[in-house]
């Protein structure tokens, strides 16, 4: 860092201070402009705190007169200290934090909606504020078309009470917090009880929070499994006409992120996983939309006193579950994952050990998909981050599932590189196994549907198969009996279809571990044709979910 010139004797002290200032671009901001990263004009009151009716005062500020010009105010040494902090940030913090102007948000609190401040929707607003007019115009899509046809109007839905009463919602809500709020904790019991009580008892008859309350319903009578409610798929079309209804799609709100986070979840369990991983990427497109990945105190510009933008810890609870759900969906079918910036870095309202904490923690483990750098560094990133899934501890339920999955998941993208694979990230990924199968087999027993109850086993089988060690082997023939007695639990198309697979799998591994014991024992110099009579799945057959036939193979000679 060069050193000041030295000044001339005869320039006063207080030119002095106002070139070093010009020189340093640093503007002397009322701590209301600050803190919520607002243009000041220095005046007092100043423009901002005059429109808004704000108490606009200014503090001293010794740090702006001598920081040095080539250093960034987000790059001092205190200031990094603070966001290396796990702990929410401070209001002191926040205001000598300067996000870039071209992430800047503004959000309109009455509506709950958010968007850039660089939006075409935004700009005639700033405009009329930067022009001092007496009411700017309001955050509105002026000519966003030509309006030549009206907007698309909403369906008749019928309510909710002609498919549930309030007895079968306490009755299925008590299951639904009992087994999926544990693992993904959206709600307060109590506070959601009660709106359902004046739902169905006063004439209360939102249809975004009837959305709500019929997917809490489809999760419950899901996991009440044999027990479910007899018109559970009438509830679950009913949520998804409201939830896809135009009237209410361009509307977003926090209730209706809920909604899909709960239906995000029942396509998870009884779909595709293509219809999974879009609804999950719908979920955080509304988040987006409502705000929820911003800080409200801090990052975003709020236009209305008279309905002040505020966010409690149900709403921070809403956007974690929403991000993890859609990281994890995204890793494991192999698809894209929205990504908001700096996320990973702020604190989550969950208690670290709990169920949901540690879905949470094992989903920000995960490496990005950057395939930026050499093959040995990713391979060692990939098998730190199996390290530190392992290193989380014990895990039982649901969330030695999830941690399993995820070491799946890394392993295959592992085998890819084509490059060694350490014995101790072998051996930890069959740890995860391990404990993941005796997991599912427990769930299965207890009539507990999760939806990688076969599928983690499933997939443990076949990873045993590919890693193809003494250790892995060793572990082929017990999960395969695992895995017969989970279909033997749920007997579905989808179990069975499993179970056939793996044992073609098994069947394959074994023919060929034959062929090369073979090779071995031929005499030396013999010119022998070997054959190879290896049983293949018929695909199509097996993949048809109407064939209750025996399963067919074809027999092929090489």
């Amino acid at each position: 860092m060069t050193s000041m010139p030295p000044m001339i004797s005869n320039i006063q002290p207080e030119l002095n201070l106002v070139r070093h200032q010009g020189r340093q671009r640093a503007k002397k901001a009322c701590t209301e402009c600050r803190r919520r990263k607002r243009k000041c004009d220095g005046r007092s009151p100043c423009l901002m705190c005059s429109q808004y009716e704000y108490e606009c005062h200014y503090e001293e500020d010794a740090s702006l007169l001598s920081q040095p010009q080539q250093k960034r105010p987000l790059e001092t040494d205190a200031e990094r200290g603070e966001a290396s902090r796990p702990s929410t940030l401070s209001e002191e913090t926040s205001a000598h934090e300067t996000p870039s102007p071209m992430n800047r948000g503004i959000i309109e609190p009455a509506k709950r909606r958010y968007m850039n401040q660089n939006s075409a929707v935004a700009f005639p607003n700033q405009l009329g504020v930067e022009l001092q007019s007496a009411h700017p115009p309001r955050l509105h899509s002026f000519a966003w078309n030509c309006g030549i046809r009206p907007e698309e109007p909403g369906s008749v839905h019928a309510p909710l009470t002609q498919y549930l009463s309030w007895e079968d919602c306490r009755r299925y809500a008590d299951v639904y917090f009992a087994i999926v709020d544990v693992q993904f904790h959206l709600f307060d019991k109590q506070k959601f009880l009660h709106k359902c009580d004046s739902f169905f008892n006063s004439g209360n008859q939102d249809l975004i929070l009837s959305a709500v309350i019929g997917s809490v319903v489809s999760l419950g009578s899901l996991f009440s499994y044999r027990n479910g409610h007899p018109l559970e798929s009438q509830i679950v079309r009913h949520v998804k006409d409201i939830l896809e209804d135009s009237t209410f799609s361009r509307l977003p709100s926090i209730d209706q992120v809920n909604a899909w986070i709960l239906r995000t979840l029942y396509l998870r369990s009884t779909t595709r996983p293509h219809l999974t991983w879009l609804a999950s990427c719908n979920v955080m497109h509304l988040v987006e939309a409502v705000g929820l990945h911003r800080d409200l105190g801090s990052d975003l510009i709020t236009q209305s006193i008279e309905t002040p933008a505020t966010e409690d810890e149900g709403h921070k609870r809403t956007f974690w579950v929403a991000w993890c759900i859609n990281t994890i969906i995204a890793y494991e079918y192999g698809r894209t994952k929205i990504h908001f910036d700096d996320v990973d870095t702020q604190p989550t309202p969950f208690n670290d050990k709990s169920e949901t904490g540690l879905q949470i923690r094992m989903a920000r483990i995960l490496p990005g998909e950057s395939t930026n750098g050499d093959v040995v560094t990713v391979s060692k990133t990939l098998e730190g981050a199996i390290q530190k899934l392992l290193d989380m501890g014990d895990m039982n339920g649901f969330p030695a599932l999830t941690r399993a999955d995820l070491c799946f998941c890394l392993y295959r993208r592992l085998r890819l590189l084509k490059i060694s694979i350490s014995k101790e990230a072998l051996s930890n990924i069959l740890t995860a196994g391990h404990a993941a199968v005796e997991a599912a087999s427990d769930l299965a027993q207890q009539g507990i549907p999760w939806f990688n109850v076969p599928g983690t086993t499933f997939q443990f089988f076949c990873v045993l198969l590919a890693i193809d060690n003494r250790d892995s082997l060793t572990k082929v023939s017990w999960v395969l009996s695992k895995l017969e007695d989970i279909v033997r639990v749920f007997d579905t198309h989808m179990a069975n279809e499993a179970l056939d697979t793996a044992k073609a799998l098994m069947r394959d591994s074994l023919a060929k571990k034959r062929q090369e014991i073979a090779l071995l024992e031929m005499p030396d110099g013999a010119d022998t044709v070997f054959v190879n009579r290896e049983f293949t799945p018929d695909w199509d057959t097996m993949l048809n979910p109407f064939y209750s036939g025996e399963f067919g193979f074809r027999e092929l000679g090489v």
